[in-house]
């Protein structure tokens, strides 16, 4: 699954987690981080936040993981691995 981690929370717009929120179904969050269902690519992310500079984000790829392999810890308290 394709997550986007916003590195620049300052400089990332509402209107763009808004528009991914609109389009694209979201399996899980925290703070800084997107987790998009798994049927979605790097290329449809990229799509609905064209405008936004691309030192503001950074898309990833995850995993569900085991607590002691965790990178994330989402609000469900599910957590994700980064595998790039």
């Amino acid at each position: 699954m394709k997550g986007l981690l916003i590195e620049d929370e300052i400089r990332w717009l509402d209107r763009w987690s808004a528009n991914l929120g609109a389009h694209l179904k979201t399996r899980d969050s925290s703070n800084n981080l997107l987790i998009f269902d798994g049927k979605y690519g790097r290329e449809e992310i990229l799509a609905l936040i064209a405008e936004a500079p691309q030192d503001v984000y950074r898309i990833i790829d995850l995993e569900e993981a085991p607590e002691e392999d965790c990178d994330f810890m989402a609000d469900s308290g599910i957590c994700y691995r980064k595998l790039n």
